[in-house]
Order: structure tokens, then sequence, then C-alpha cells
């Protein structure tokens, strides 16, 4: 049955081993797992706990998930002196395992699962459009419409197909561990944009575009989308290959919090 298991509504022993668990894994990772360069910005990486994040949602739910995603991050960031951009983007993965995690719930509250999901990634793709670059490259969500389509074929579906095992969980983990990394992807685009002119000055960017030959940062991020396409399906599978192992081995031993 899904649920969270907790008593007069604290947190069980478990779930708060398994989020300092998560919590810490995240920092490793961010700490000593070489990133993805950011074209344009000087040391600052794509770090790899965003592959791992949306099974944070898949085993302890999508609130403590997120919020051990987060915690990940921001500790790193508070330790390499709180700069503004890996605060902003301690956010991203928490988003993954939000989205993950709702995806493979059946209701969260008085709203289904997956519609939670969705409108997440509905609110961040029309986040892209709000913006001089996103209308200047309408057609680079088509990685995270995909994703919403995911969400609206499988909607309740993906609980159900979570809830079993085989090819059936192996399907539901790829989907929502799809769809959270799609999500961090946006959100992490959003800053960039938003940082522009702000934490990354605006002459850097016209700097790095000039040594590119490209005109605009619109047709920079049409430039990169490519890569990200390879990046993020790479990083759904490292996350459908762990994220299988891991609920099953922690469903044989009966130390699943969820399902």
């Amino acid at each position: 049955m899904e649920r969270w298991k907790m008593s007069g509504g604290v947190l069980s022993a478990r779930e708060i081993a398994l989020t300092a668990v998560f919590a810490a894994l995240s920092v490793v990772i961010i700490m000593f797992v070489p990133g993805i360069p950011i074209v344009g910005m000087s040391g600052a990486r794509i770090t790899l706990d965003a592959a791992i994040a949306p099974i944070y949602g898949l085993i302890i739910g999508p609130y403590l998930g997120a919020l051990a995603a987060f915690l990940g991050g921001i500790i790193v960031a508070g330790y390499k002196g709180w700069h503004l951009f890996p605060i902003l983007t301690s956010f991203c993965p928490a988003v993954s395992a939000l989205v993950a995690g709702t995806l493979t719930s059946r209701r969260q509250g008085p709203l289904r699962g997956w519609i939670i999901s969705a409108l997440t990634l509905i609110i961040l793709i029309a986040g892209w459009y709000c913006t001089a670059i996103g209308r200047g490259a309408p057609l680079y969500p088509v990685l995270h419409l995909a994703a919403l389509c995911i969400i609206l074929l499988l909607r309740g579906w993906a609980s159900d197909l979570f809830n079993s095992g085989g090819w059936r969980l192996t399907l539901s983990v790829a989907a929502s561990s799809y769809a959270g990394i799609i999500a961090d992807h946006m959100l992490g685009n959003l800053i960039f944009i938003a940082g522009i002119g702000w934490f990354i000055p605006l002459k850097v960017v016209e700097g790095w575009l000039s040594g590119m030959g490209l005109p605009s940062v619109s047709a920079l991020f049409m430039y990169m989308l490519p890569v990200s396409a390879v990046e993020r399906l790479t990083m759904t599978a490292i996350a459908t290959v762990f994220g299988v192992a891991l609920i099953t081995a922690l469903r044989a031993s009966g130390l699943m919090p969820r399902g």
C-alpha cells in the first residue's frame, strides 16, 4: 500500500536514516565524481548526482527525496563558500526527485501523483517560453515535451508498474527517472538564463558566443541540444540500472519504505 510510514505524523527512523544516507551520497558524488563542464562558465559543472536524484524520490517518496537531494547540494555549496550558482542549482536534483517520486505515487494529498509530476514539468516548460532566449529557440524543449508525453501516457499506470517487478518495474523506473532528470535539466537552463547579466557577466557571454561563432544564447542552446540529449539519456540509463537494483534489494530485505 502506498503510504508514508509515520506514527502520529513523526518520520520513522528508517526514513530519517535513508534521507541522511542519500544526502551524504549526493555530497560524495558532487565532491569527488567529476561533473560535466558547463559551456561559458569557468569551473562550473553539471554534477552527476543528477543521475541518481530520481532514485531518492522513488525510494523514500517525493518530498523526503527532494529534501535529501537539496541537502546534498546545499551542504556542498556551503562548504565551497556559498556561491550563488551552486546554491540555486541545489534545487535542480530536488525537483528531479519530486517529479520521479510523484509520478510513481498513487496520490499526494488531494491530487493524483502523476498530475503533480505533469504540472511541475508544464510549469518548467512554460518558464522556458516566458524568456526571450527561450522564445528564440522554440524547438529546444523537445526532450522535455517528450517527458511530459510519457507522464500523460502512463498516468496512474506508472504507480502500478512501480509496485510490480521485472520489466514493469524497470519501465516505471526508467520513465520516472527520465522525467525527473529532464525536469532537473530545464530548471538548470532557467537558472542559467536568469543569471546572465547577474552572476554571469554579459561581456563574458558575448565573448564565448563570439568564440564559438554563434549569434545568440538561443543558438547556443540549440547547438548543445544533441549533447544534452546524449547526456540526459545516459543519466537515465544509470538511474534505471542503479534504481532497479537498489529497489529490488530493499524490497527483498523488507527495508523499502514505499510500496
